[in-house]
């Protein structure tokens, strides 16, 4: 058993850190150009590699905090990596989600609803921070799959250039989730040993923020560059 969850691991770290270099460059390449395709693929297979370990991992040790915390957030990573490159296939607004798409919708949004009950648990036994931590990632989750129901749904009417900024929030907030990854099993090595809890809540909701920021200023910059005004369904960062 240790061997079989050493070996996972050891694939594990290996597909996160190509997805963490991978990701940056179709950030700064020429988008749609061909690196910025090729590298995306690399990111995107490389984060679909995250999360078939990340399950692996959970399922030899489903007990353990720590991989509670990280399977929503390569669940929740990995649904936007997926819908990210999904939404490129619905570039007309007419264009309906398949099967596919309401599958991994219904699915992201149910395990939301599990995280839900992992906060829960957290707040009866007096982890409130943990317990928040949770919730953090149940709103990751539940408000991406939401989002994506009211659209397949046609409650939300897609408006125009969609498929772009749809790619353009659910992209950047999938590698905000990697970085997330990095920062957390690195960052406690360099910091004091007592350090304070909501210093660890940091560095899981912090990178999200971050990016979530980063996401709202470029979508406003292409906005206007694009002469569009009215709101558009984008993400919600991890």
């Amino acid at each position: 058993m240790k061997t079989l969850q050493a070996s996972i691991l050891v694939i594990h770290v290996i597909c996160g850190f190509t997805a963490l270099l991978s990701g940056l460059v179709p950030m700064i390449a020429r988008k749609g150009g061909r690196l910025h395709n090729f590298w995306g693929l690399i990111y995107y297979w490389a984060m679909f590699g995250v999360f078939i370990t990340t399950v692996g991992l959970f399922v030899l040790d489903p007990l353990s905090l720590k991989m509670q915390f990280f399977l929503p957030v390569a669940v929740g990573s990995f649904y936007q990596t997926f819908t990210g490159k999904r939404i490129l296939l619905r570039k007309k607004s007419d264009t309906p989600p398949a099967q596919l798409d309401w599958a991994a919708m219904y699915g992201v949004s149910f395990f939301g609803l599990v995280t839900l009950a992992w906060s829960i648990q957290r707040f009866t036994v007096q982890q409130p921070y943990q317990g928040i931590l949770f919730l953090f990632l149940t709103a990751l989750c539940l408000a991406n799959g939401g989002n994506d129901y009211k659209v397949f749904s046609g409650r939300v009417q897609p408006q125009r250039m969609h498929w772009f900024f749809t790619h353009l929030g659910r992209m950047l907030a999938s590698y905000a989730a990697t970085l997330t990854a990095f920062l957390v099993n690195v960052g406690p090595r360099f910091l004091p040993a007592d350090m304070p809890s909501f210093v660890n809540l940091l560095l899981w909701i912090g990178p999200g923020v971050a990016v979530g920021f980063v996401i709202s200023r470029l979508t406003k910059q292409y906005r206007k560059k694009m002469g569009l005004t009215a709101p558009t369904a984008s993400a919600t960062p991890a």
